[in-house]
Formats: structure tokens, sequence, C-alpha cells
């Protein structure tokens, strides 16, 4: 079959490979995009596609020339590792009991699979590529906390908390990998020193709308600062992570993040692709990738179970766990280094990566479903839980509040307010950390709480509640807490100012006494303000 398309292809692609650079790019560009969009579709990582569509052109013979890919890939990875760094912040290393559940888990985790994990190895490499498998993706598990609106929830934190202490290994493990020794060059780094700061002034002064100069200038820090540590006989990857870093506090960290972000995924294109056309997919490969897979399964139920120990909820504990349920794209870096240094061989290679592309494949699918599942589970997993819960899962009461708001944003807030305004005594929760804060800090009672946490209707102590207000920005969880509302004995009114296209029908069924379609009401208020105006 692979014979037939390569004759096809010929006919249709007559041009000689090597010469017309611009369209082999073109059909491997197309290619990659095509699966990509498959995967993407199907609920699969695209990054998938891309290793599946450079395993794809290698298998039909048209990989010739890839060697063109190799810098594009090389800056997509340092862009990859700029950007985490952006998102690693001092502060968040202060977590110490999560830093130790962390620690703990990596030294058990790296003992099982070089005990039981078959890698033949030499003891250096075997080491290196076990300690890689002990991290989870940052993509992936990112990804699908943005995707379920949960980055600020405090699983969420914890997930983003956890993987930033694994990204700190993994840049401790690329020093160790590039087989630096002290030298002279090293003070070369001092330069950052009066760099950052003389930096970080030249970006203020560039204005807000010029995104071209914007990115030209984060383009420039980066690749100087890899180039820098390049020079001081480290890796560039190890450099751009640390440049972001140093960027890290920075008021337009966020910015600078959003502004590189697509073009990041471009050129990450370029390595994923040239990574499928290294890949062999043969049985005995299959069946080692199978194995490792396997392994995954020993990762996410230690953690569990650590957590559990530091008094986590198994609601939060299992979230987390199925968050970092995948195999790193570091991993992928380090093998392919130790790949190229001839330490690790064509099979193991391979199975690495295959183990690695099917993680995210099974990751992205347990994450798509990590509240069903944990619904489905619930009643097994409660017999593992302490009955004595971290400060932050305390159970919560309304105390004698009449109305809860659940939802503290641009909807909630104005009816929080509106009540308190007139001596209604009202009780507000919202799921992001940083908008409860500055509640807090302005007077105003708000407390922290995960409206889709099942664990957070079943211990809730209404009071003498009469009435909830889900001012929550997605229908699905609008529905869904309706439905936990009454399911636990809440008999007042629950009110739901909507700004979804779903069914009001549905959360009428469910429960819900009021829908308001805000977009309605704003149209209703703006008309009366006019109508007022006429009429003096």
């Amino acid at each position: 079959m692979a014979a037939v398309f390569k004759s096809f292809l010929g006919q249709v692609y007559a041009f000689e490979i090597g010469k017309d650079i611009l369209n082999l790019l073109l059909l491997w560009l197309a290619v990659a995009f095509l699966t990509g969009y498959i995967c993407k579709n199907i609920s699969v990582p695209v990054i998938v596609g891309y290793i599946f569509a450079g395993f794809f052109l290698k298998s039909v013979g048209l990989n010739t020339g890839s060697e063109i890919l190799s810098i594009p890939a090389e800056i997509g990875v340092e862009l990859l590792l700029f950007s985490i760094g952006l998102k690693i912040r001092p502060r968040s290393l202060l977590n110490k009991s999560l830093f130790v559940v962390f620690l703990i888990h990596s030294i058990v985790i790296l003992g099982i699979y070089l005990l039981l994990m078959d890698l033949n190895l030499p003891l250096e490499a075997k080491v290196s590529v076990c300690l890689a498998l002990t991290l989870s993706s940052t993509i992936i598990a990112s990804k699908a906390l943005e995707g379920r609106n949960e980055t600020t929830t405090f699983h969420g934190r914890l997930s983003l908390v956890f993987l930033i202490f694994q990204d700190i290994l993994a840049l401790v493990m690329l020093i160790y990998s590039s087989n630096s020794a002290f030298s002279v060059s090293l003070f070369a780094l001092l330069i950052l020193v009066p760099a950052v700061p003389l930096t970080r002034w030249f970006i203020n002064q560039i204005q807000d709308n010029n995104e071209l100069e914007l990115l030209a200038v984060i383009l420039m820090i980066m690749l100087l600062g890899a180039a820098l540590f390049k020079y001081a006989g480290l890796t560039g990857e190890i450099g751009a992570l640390i440049i972001g870093i140093l960027f890290s506090s920075y008021a337009r960290a966020e910015e600078l993040s959003s502004k590189i972000w697509s073009l990041r995924e471009i050129l990450l294109l370029a390595f994923f692709l040239d990574l499928g056309m290294y890949l062999e997919i043969t049985l005995p490969i299959l069946i080692s990738a199978l194995s490792i897979i396997v392994f995954l399964t020993v990762k996410a139920v230690i953690l569990f179970g650590l957590l559990l120990a530091f008094r986590l909820r198994a609601y939060t504990a299992f979230l987390i766990a199925v968050s970092l349920s995948t195999y790193s794209e570091f991993a992928v870096i380090i093998i392919t280094d130790l790949y190229d240094l001839g330490m690790v061989g064509q099979t193991e290679f391979s199975s690495i990566i295959l183990s690695v592309c099917m993680s995210f494949v099974l990751g992205a699918i347990l994450n798509k479903n990590a509240h069903e599942l944990y619904e489905y589970f619930e009643k097994y997993l409660l017999i593992f839980e302490s009955e004595k819960h971290h400060p932050d899962e305390q159970p919560h009461t309304c105390g004698g509040a009449d109305v809860m708001v659940m939802g503290m944003g641009r909807i909630g807030f104005p009816i929080f307010e509106s009540l308190r305004e007139n001596n209604i005594k009202v009780v507000g929760f919202d799921a992001d950390t940083e908008r409860v804060k500055s509640h807090l800090r302005s007077g105003i009672r708000v407390t922290f709480a995960d409206a889709e946490d099942p664990g957070f209707w079943s211990a809730l102590r209404f009071g003498r509640l009469e009435t909830i207000i889900l001012a929550l920005p997605e229908f699905t969880a609008q529905a869904w807490c309706v439905q936990q509302a009454r399911k636990h004995g809440f008999k007042g009114k629950i009110i739901v100012p909507t700004r979804s296209q779903g069914d009001p029908e549905l959360l009428k069924s469910l429960g819900a006494d009021e829908i308001y379609d805000a977009y309605q009401a704003a149209g209703i208020g703006v008309t009366k303000i006019l109508l007022d105006a006429r009429s003096k």
C-alpha cells in the first residue's frame, strides 16, 4: 500500500526532492496540518498528528532533506521552554507540602521504573530516561485545565505548581545532559544581570498595538539568551528556560507568553514533524511502547495516594493525578539528545517516542472526562480519603446568609453588591483565587470554592439560605450546579443569570426557578435608559 501511494505521490508531485525545497516544505506542512486537524477533531492532541505526519512521510519516502527542519525545530523547542519559564513564579515554589510530595513521588517512580522497566540501555542513559518518564506533559496538562476553565481552581493551581517542580527537574537534567564542565566562559552569564532590567525597560517603550515589534524583541531576547548559554558550554534549551524564568516576575510576562504562542506552535510543528521522520514502528517497538504505557497507571496511583496522605480530598487528588497522567515532552527532548549522542539505539528511541505519543492520547481522553470519571468512581475513592482535610479544603458554610452568589465575576459581583446595599445578607463563592483575594482586600465577604466540585455541594451547609444565584459563565456548569443543589437537599429558590445559548427549559427541568438572559437584560436596560432620557 505504501509503495502504491508513494508511486502516486511521485506522479502528482513531479519534482526532484532537494532542488525544490519550497514545494517540499509545502507538502510537509500540508500533511502535518491535515493530520493535526484530524487529531483535533477526534480529541487527540495535535502533537500526535504532527509526529504521525513525519512518520507517514518517511514511510512513503518523502523525508529526504529533512535536515532543513533542524533550525526551526531547535527554535521551537527553545520558545516552548521560554514560555514555560515565563510561568515559573518564585512564590509558587513555596508550597513545601507539595514539594515533598513531588520529591517522594519522583524518587519512588524512578526506583520502580529502574527495577521493572525493560530498557536495554547503559545505566547512565537508563537513569536519564526513567527520570524523564517521571515527568508529565506541561502542554497537555495546561491546555486541558485551560479548556475546562480550571487553571485558577485549587486542584488546577496545585497541578501547575507540581508541573513547575517537574520543569525545574527537567532543567537540571538538561544541564547534566549538556556535559558541561566549569569553565571561564560560564562567567559570560553574568551579562544577564544588567541585560534583564535593560530589556524590560526597552519592552516597556514598545506600544501595546505594535505586535510585530514586540514579537521581534521577544525572539531577539530568547535567541541571544540561548546563544549565550551555548557559549558558556550549556544548551540553548537551558538558556531559553532560564531567560523565561528571569522574566516571569515581569508585569508583561503574560502578554509576552501570549504573543509568542502562535509562532511557538508553528515552530514546534517542525520539531515534532522532524521527530516523526526518525520514528520506526515494528511489532517489538509497539509491544515495548505498550509496556511503558502500563507504568502510567503506577505513576498516577502513587501520586493519588501521596496527595491523600497529605490530607487532600479524593476529588482534588484524583483531578491532579488525571492532569498529570502523561509522559512529558521533556522526555522527547532528552531521549533525542541521548539518541544524537549515540547512547540510545533506534529501538529504544522509537519505543519511548511512541509511548509518549500514546500517553498524550490517553491523557487527552482522561482529562476530557475527568469529572465524569470521578463521579463514577467517587464512592470507591472516598474510602481512602482522610477524615482531616487540608486547610484549604474545609467544608463551606453559608452561615446566616439569605442569598448565595456562586461566581463573583462581571455578573455575579454587581448582584452581590446590589443585595448588600439593600441590607440583604449575602455570601459569595468563586473558583478564581486571584479574584477572591482581590475581593477580600476590599473587605468583601467572598470564599474560594469550586462550583463543579461534587464535594463542595455534598459538604455545603446551607443554614437558613433562601436563594442561590448561579452567575457562572458556562451553561454546562450552571446545569450541573442546579442538579447538585437539588440533589443535596436545597429547597429554596435557584436563579440563573445566563450568557449562554443553552436551553433554559433544561435548567428548569433540573430545578432552576428563574432564568435571566444577561444579553436580553442588557438590551432592556439600555432601552430603559433611552426612554427615561426622552421623557425628561
